[in-house]
């Protein structure tokens, strides 16, 4: 049996902040072993920290030299698995289930502690305290004492869910003998060994390495291997640099805690720590970058020491700040935009090694698809959750459309989801999905009638004069039919099977290809099994989607296809960067909630009751992100990087690199810092020219199409030559191109909606008292119920029900004062009448038709055409200018006739303002126009001609809202131009 170590134990070796790890392991070890067998390296038990960490430590042992035997490696958590014949450890789901259940169980019979849907957030929380209790070895009895003797009141509420963890869960367990809780088992696992060890101390070599022993079950091992005969602890990123008095000042949120907590387990002090490689003291443990990062993240209370420091920092300030750079971007796609610039110049050289160092998945997500741009995947450590991945996306939308009330716009993203109907069956579903699309979910006349799936497969759909047909067709049914949402509530497990059933009718096989479909498949029947071993019975259908998404996550991450990862471009976390390092380490998202992540708000301990029963504070998390700043930032080559805004507002620099550039500013007058920021600038500054044309490119012109006059319209409604003065465009893309503007499908009802609801009011009030006046109180009465059933059978949600309602019941008064007085004048006759004139130009016959809200026969046997609006009254300029729509029906009126009367001259105009405010509506008489024929001709003329184009917003300034066509016309780049002359009919 060899030997590598002669000294007694506890033995602890570290490696300095910025070193290779995996390879600084690989070197030492052999070199205790140079003068041994080959064979020899074999006998060592050598546990490593992750499991990405073993095989960059497998990768350091082929190169550091000849081959030889391997250790036989393993991680730290795994190494005394299978040594207690405890049962298997109850699955995650499982366990969170059941809580779910509990606690479900409690808020139902005590509704003031919580709303139902409360359950699944509150579960993961006591699985979160459970794990932590039980990882530091704290008793779950202990948390009855957590509160003072004299607690707030809220106090035992709080305690009425902390005994499902004390009493239900071990209950729980104990009715199922066959399950033990995984950290519990996990724990004795541990005590078995070291209680083995006791025993019979092992006389192999034993090494842990890169663990801090974080959590008390770690640190219990790692303290029974140190003592070990033959055992080593080997620490990453240990600051020798730092002294006596910042050691005994060390808190929570230092760098070094951790180490000082472990050493101060194993009555170690730190300058008892060793060098693992015997690297010389001075320099290899603590070289200048490092001295200046420890005296930069020096515990705050001794951090007034900075000014007796000055000078010797200043002396290595050079050396200290050679390799460092900061990239201050404006924003984090110019980051991502920058550091993808900083990967692919490494590439440049034959053995450049870069590595993104972020806990952002956003930004490296950004920073891989900016790669994209040479064709380039960097090795990504951490691949999508299972629920970004395009299977769980298509689950999660089916689950959406099973358990949610019908949404046309989840439903529509649904049946256009790559997976719908893949395979053969794909072009006839698309063109299925397409015309329903068009047809029913983007016409809002239908889309707002369209309330289930079940009146999607009955809908019967076609325009005025077209013959009716079902709005799905063959294909289309047959996707749908599993779409059924549920009702109710029924067993979880059966619901799972139903989602599962439902996906699979819809996506066919392709739902399990590739590595997420397998892990989504594993994920469906893990979740099934939870479902049953957790007895947690019936479920609403309500809270189906929460608890599938808990599902996924428990899930972990998938590596998705083709997977062709460039071997010297790497992603890593801050846990994988422990264990290895590269030539140029970039530290990526430093700034606040990021690097560190804020600590989690604990929802049932304060911080003095975590104290009291012996649960680490909060910010230990941000002592070990500290940690990983502090070995990254010590790299060869190591470059800060951080956005100044994200999302619109200002971020805050993460703490250390704050605290660095402060104390970097206080250097030889801020020279190195400005060094380090002229070095970072580049690469923003070649960001912002990468995207940036080399060339200089003028605004577009404005768009002036001059389509050939056979193409040109020759019938226009009223409300079109309204559009064609102020709009020209919007004419040619529609009447030429023939161009229709889509609804939205997801629209809720509007002001649009509200003005139907307003014209069929005034319809049904107008026809139901044509035959005569009826009186102010059996009018008001009438117009009352006519609102009440017109309002009540619209597509108005309930709220907007209510407003509309209200908004006609301020309209009646004033209404029905103003009807009696019209009424007395003469009496309405036609509604929707509608009427079109054809009259000759230069270019041949045109035709003009439009459609009268009103009309009515006045007693001096001419016409008054009213027209209703429901909000405020087009004004006297647009009236003058472009608002024709009325003088053209007295045209049509007067020329050919309205509805089945016969030409009669039109004594009146008037719009009809019924929107609600002031009095309640407003009438405004509109001028008869006699050269209205004249000025009509002029302007259809003026359009004959090849030489006039279609301009797009001719009167902008008299336009409150956007054009339907302003994206095709490409208004954005000309907007701000010189406006070109007036067009015709614009007097």
């Amino acid at each position: 049996m060899i030997r590598l170590f002669d000294t007694p134990g506890p033995r602890v070796f570290a490696a300095p902040p910025g070193v290779d790890f995996a390879a600084e392991l690989a070197r030492g070890l052999r070199g205790r072993l140079r003068a041994a067998p080959p064979e020899a390296l074999a006998e060592v038990d050598l546990l490593i920290n992750t499991r990405r960490g073993l095989r960059a430590v497998r990768a350091a042992f082929e190169d550091a030299g000849p081959a030889v035997f391997l250790p036989r490696l393993a991680t730290v958590e795994g190494f005394a698995a299978g040594r207690t014949d405890a049962p298997p450890p109850v699955d995650r789901l499982t366990r969170r289930l059941t809580l779910t259940r509990l606690v479900g169980a409690m808020l139902a019979r005590r509704p003031e502690l919580g709303p139902p849907a409360a359950a699944g957030p509150l579960a993961e929380a006591l699985a979160a305290l459970l794990d932590e209790c039980q990882n530091e070895g704290v008793p779950l009895s202990a948390l009855d004492g957590a509160a003072e003797d004299d607690p707030a009141a809220h106090w035992s509420k709080t305690l009425d869910f902390l005994k499902l963890l004390r009493d239900a869960w071990p209950a729980q367990l104990a009715a199922e003998p066959a399950m033990s809780d995984p950290v519990q088992r996990r724990r004795d696992e541990v005590a078995a060994l070291i209680a083995e060890w006791e025993a019979s101390p092992p006389s192999r070599p034993v090494i842990a390495a890169g663990s801090t022993g974080s959590t008390r079950i770690t640190a219990d091992l790692l303290v029974a291997i140190a003592r070990a005969p033959q055992g080593a602890i080997v620490l990453s990123g240990f600051d020798f640099a730092l002294d006596a008095d910042g050691w005994a000042e060390i808190s929570p949120d230092h760098p070094q805690f951790g180490h000082a907590r472990l050493l101060a387990r194993l009555g170690l002090a730190p300058a008892d720590v060793r060098p693992w490689a015997g690297a010389p003291a001075e320099e290899g443990a603590a070289g200048p970058r490092t001295r200046l990062l420890a005296e930069a993240l020096r515990p705050a209370p001794v951090t007034h020491r900075w000014r007796a420091a000055l000078p010797r920092l200043a002396a290595e300030a050079e050396a200290a700040t050679a390799g460092l750079e900061l990239i201050e971007a404006s924003s984090p796609a110019r980051e991502a935009e920058a550091i993808a610039l900083v990967m692919r110049e490494a590439l440049e050289r034959p053995e450049g090694r870069v590595a993104l160092v972020t806990p952002d998945r956003n930004l490296a997500r950004r920073v891989s698809a900016a790669l994209g741009r040479w064709g380039v995947t960097p090795d990504d450590s951490s691949g999508p959750p299972l629920a970004r991945t395009p299977p769980g996306v298509f689950m999660a939308m089916i689950a959406e459309i099973l358990c949610r009330p019908f949404d046309r716009v989840a439903l529509l993203a649904l049946l256009k989801h790559p997976l719908a109907a893949a395979g053969a069956g794909r072009a006839a579903h698309l063109r299925g999905v397409s015309r329903l699309e068009r047809r029913g979910l983007r016409r809002r006349e239908v889309a707002l009638r369209l309330g289930s799936i079940a009146e999607i497969e009955a809908a019967m759909v076609g325009r005025e004069g077209e013959e009716k047909t079902p709005l799905a067709d063959a294909a289309l049914r047959a996707a749908l039919a599993p779409l059924r949402p549920w009702s109710g509530r029924q067993p979880l497990a059966e619901m799972v099977r139903a989602h599962q059933e439902a996906a699979f009718a819809l996506a066919g096989p392709a739902l399990y290809e590739k590595e997420a479909g397998e892990a989504l498949r594993a994920a469906l029947e893990r979740f099934a099994r939870a479902a049953e071993d957790s007895a947690y019975g019936d479920a609403d259908a309500a809270e189906y989607p929460a608890l599938f998404a808990a599902a996924l996550a428990e899930a972990g991450e998938v590596r998705e296809e083709p997977w062709a990862p460039h071997p010297r471009l790497k992603i890593w976390g801050p846990l994988e960067a422990r264990s290895q390092m590269a030539e140029t380490v970039v530290l990526g998202g430093l700034t606040e909630g990021a690097w560190p992540v804020a600590p989690a708000v604990d929802p049932w301990l304060s911080r003095p009751m975590r104290a009291r029963i012996g649960l680490p504070p909060p910010e230990r998390r941000i002592g070990l992100s500290a940690h990983d700043f502090m070995q990254c930032a010590a790299a060869p080559r190591a470059i800060l990087s951080f956005a100044a805004r994200a999302g619109g507002a200002p971020t805050t620099p993460a703490r250390w690199l704050s605290r660095l550039t402060a104390l970097l500013g206080a250097v030889d007058g801020g020279a190195r810092l400005a060094e380090m920021r002229r070095r970072g600038a580049r690469w923003t500054g070649l960001a912002a020219r990468i995207g940036a044309p080399d060339f200089r490119m003028d605004p577009a012109p404005r768009p002036a199409p001059r389509p050939p006059a056979a193409a040109r319209p020759r019938r226009l409604s009223v409300t079109r030559i309204e559009t064609l003065i102020r709009d020209p465009y919007a004419i040619y893309a529609r009447e030429v191109l023939k161009l229709r503007v889509l609804d939205d499908p997801g629209a809720p009802a509007d002001q649009r909606d509200r003005g139907e609801v307003l014209h069929k009011v005034m319809e049904r009030f107008i026809a139901e008292t044509m035959a005569g006046w009826p009186g102010a109180g059996p009018a008001a009465a009438l117009f009352d119920r006519i609102t009440a059933e017109t309002v009540a059978a619209s597509t108005a949600a309930p709220v907007q029900a209510l407003a509309w309602g209200a908004r006609l019941g301020r309209v009646r008064d004033w209404f029905l004062a103003k009807e009696a007085e019209r009424r007395a004048a003469g009496r309405p006759i036609a509604q929707e009448a509608a009427g079109e004139l054809t009259f000759r130009t230069r270019g041949g016959d045109f035709s003009l038709n439009g459609r009268a809200d009103r009309v009515d026969l006045l007693n001096t046997g001419e016409l008054a055409i009213y027209d209703y609006k429901a909000q405020t009254i087009p004004t006297k300029e647009q009236i003058k200018i472009f608002q024709k729509q009325l003088p053209l029906l007295a045209l049509i009126a007067s020329e050919a006739g309205l509805g089945s009367r016969a030409p009669t001259p039109v004594g009146a105009l008037a719009y009809l303002s019924l929107s609600g405010a002031g009095a309640g509506g407003e009438e405004r008489a509109v001028a008869l126009e006699p050269d209205a024929l004249e000025r009509l001709i002029g302007l259809i003329e003026a359009y004959e001609t090849e030489e006039r184009p279609y301009l797009p917003r001719a009167y902008p300034e008299m336009m409150g809202f956007a054009s339907d066509y302003d994206h095709l016309s490409r208004f954005g780049e000309w907007e701000d131009a010189a406006p070109d002359a007036a067009p015709p009919g614009a007097s």
